[in-house]
């Protein structure tokens, strides 16, 4: 048995079995050439690893063939550990556990376990996980979408998108649009940063072009948004706030939470509670930052300008499997600028880290670093800590005369590593106050809203072999549905098979068949233990 372990978990011949049980064997896998490596002595930077595909040693580790492995976003790491056991109540057991990141964001780990036991096995897929109901809303709004853009718009071939996002022009997805997209033009599959190589995928299972538009996960020619109904908002929201929440001129806007209260100050005047309706107009432009707590949309006639950090005290809801958050508890701000959204050099310079929990609509204008960014430092994309931004919410983003990031050749103006992330407390029109909306009558598309009914607990009781599948195709199906149940009249749906709570027993009989049982878990990463 330890010569077995040995060929898995790596270690020298004569070793004893504690030994080679403990030891961790670190294999690397490059994403631009699809190839595996193995660590076979020193360290992962210089040591020699073996090729899996030729079986040929490589000599000098990483650096001999990447320079800027750390840092690329090419290289992921697997460290993998095997055991063996017998005891009554497991009978030869196999356990696998395997650690996996990305190295150019080590910070973020995945650990797999999986057993292998002579016995049966015996699982129920209980759907315990969430439950969805379709929308009834005619109307989507400019906060339903991730990113919503007139301009035609590029996504890298590393970008990953997570919540709808939309373009008045064509809309080239050379990453991967986790839900769906949509074009007024052409929705493609082109990596503008790879050589124009088709490297873009679409949906939960990451299909191809030509599968996502037969299953209406990229869909062209859709309407082009409303884009004065921003203007029309902007106007709204001039008439509906109270005089001590209206700025005549610019305006600098705090926002604080003392004792877990929701407060405001403009212009460094007194501590005020957030307006009832939600409504603060500035006619020139407004400088915003603090930490939010309740719901409020600040609208400038000018350009609004991120002055620190913008935070929640709740935080945004990131996860669509994610339990659904009492509408009490939500925290949503709305930014809407008749010109940009910018992030001025003081807020650059002061914050490597960026955050900005918003729902952002500039109507005429972009959101990013100053157009005029020549006042900004520059710095190598490979820089080391890299400049992060945060996003989490919704953009809307007329123009694209810049972005959060600018890039000179090899240097950088602005935050170059970029999370956008989708709130889902935004969905299907639960929007912050005032916020506009981007189509007049019929959605483009139904949304789909956590179910907290009567009829919960029931639906959580399933299990698989009770539910109908979703049929590809099917407006359900691309939003990530893929089972439903008919209840009492009414058609329920849960999510990919991620957002479920797997639960089994074992039953131990003497018989030579290996049954394998898989759990996934946040858990601590394999270590290697070894001096």
């Amino acid at each position: 048995m330890t010569d077995l372990l040995l060929g898995i978990n790596g270690g020298s011949t004569g070793d004893s079995y504690t030994t080679v049980s403990t030891n961790v064997r670190h294999y690397f896998y490059d994403i631009t050439t699809d190839t595996y490596y193995r660590l076979e002595s020193g360290t992962a930077d210089t040591g020699t690893l073996t090729n899996l595909s030729t079986g040929s040693p490589v000599y000098g580790g990483l650096t001999g063939m990447d320079t800027t492995y750390a840092t690329d976003n090419r290289w992921f790491e697997m460290d993998a550990n095997a055991r063996y056991w017998y005891d009554s109540s497991k009978p030869d057991t196999w356990q696998i556990e395997v650690t996996a990141y990305n190295l150019s964001s080590p910070d973020i780990k995945r650990t797999i376990r999986a057993e292998a036991n002579r016995g049966e096995m015996s699982t129920a897929t209980v759907a315990n996980g969430n439950w969805y109901v379709p929308s009834s809303s005619t109307t989507s709004y400019f906060s339903d979408y991730s990113g919503l853009y007139h301009s035609k718009v590029n996504f890298g071939k590393f970008e990953v998108v997570v919540g709808y996002v939309r373009s008045d022009d064509d809309l080239n997805m050379g990453g991967w649009a986790m839900t769906r997209a949509f074009a007024h033009g052409t929705v493609t599959d082109i990596a503008i940063d790879d050589g124009n190589n088709h490297d873009g995928r679409f949906g939960i299972d990451g299909v191809g072009l030509a599968v996502a538009k037969s299953q209406a996960l990229a869909s062209d020619h859709v309407d082009a948004a409303s884009w004065p109904n921003g203007s029309a908002a902007l106007t709204t929201l001039s008439s509906n706030a109270a005089s001590n929440y209206t700025v005549s001129g610019n305006a600098t806007i705090i926002f604080s939470a003392p004792g877990g209260v929701g407060k405001v100050t403009i212009n460094g005047g007194a501590l005020l509670s957030l307006p009832a309706n939600g409504a603060i107009y500035v006619s020139g432009d407004a400088t915003v930052s603090g930490t939010v707590r309740g719901q409020v949309t600040i609208g400038a006639n000018g350009n609004i300008y991120i002055g620190d950090d913008i935070t929640y005290v709740n935080p945004p809801r990131l996860d669509f499997n994610a339990p659904p958050v009492n509408p009490s508890l939500q925290d949503k701000l709305g930014l809407i600028a008749k010109n940009n959204i910018i992030i001025p050099v003081s807020t650059y310079n002061a914050n490597k880290t960026l955050t900005i929990d918003a729902a952002l609509l500039a109507v005429t204008g972009y959101f990013g670093i100053d157009s005029n960014y020549s006042s900004y430092s520059y710095h190598s994309v490979n820089s080391s800590p890299h400049w992060v931004g945060y996003w989490n919410g919704s953009q809307s983003i007329y123009s694209g005369a810049s972005a959060p990031a600018m890039s000179s050749g090899s240097n950088v103006y602005g935050y170059e590593e970029q999370h956008t992330n989708y709130d889902w407390n935004l969905t299907n029109g639960a929007r912050p106050p005032f916020f506009p909306a981007a189509d007049d009558s019929t959605a483009p598309t139904i949304q789909y809203l956590n179910y907290t009914g009567s009829d919960l607990a029931t639906l959580q009781a399933l299990i698989q072999a009770q539910l109908t599948v979703v049929t590809p195709g099917s407006d359900a199906y691309a939003n990530a549905m893929r089972y439903s149940y008919f209840l009492n009249g009414k058609t329920y749906y849960c999510s990919n098979a991620t957002s479920w709570n797997y639960s089994g027993t074992y039953t131990a009989t003497k018989n030579s068949l290996y049954r394998v049982s898989w759990k996934e878990e946040i858990a601590q990463p394999v270590v290697d233990t070894t001096p």
